[in-house]
């Protein structure tokens, strides 16, 4: 996968389609932290949280302050009907 921000989330999963996390749109990846993912990963034994995420890239805005739902664009999707 090339370096660059993700236009969608992205599921990274093991090799027995385990869930190893979940990453949010506008996410910077690169080799280097796909390396660090998959090296926390083999240490924690399971999942990835967003706490996870945050320690190992406390420079990235998209885990650090993610978006919260309140449920606010959804109904003004259902209102457009």
């Amino acid at each position: 996968m090339a370096a660059g921000k993700l236009t969608e989330p992205k599921i990274i999963s093991d090799f027995n389609q385990n869930t190893v996390c979940l990453l949010p749109t506008g996410f910077y990846f690169s080799d280097e932290r796909w390396d660090k993912i998959w090296q926390r990963y083999e240490e924690k034994e399971e999942t990835l949280s967003m706490a996870d995420l945050k320690e190992l890239f406390p420079d990235e805005a998209t885990v650090q302050n993610p978006a919260i739902d309140n449920g606010e664009t959804f109904a003004r999707c259902r209102d457009k009907k």
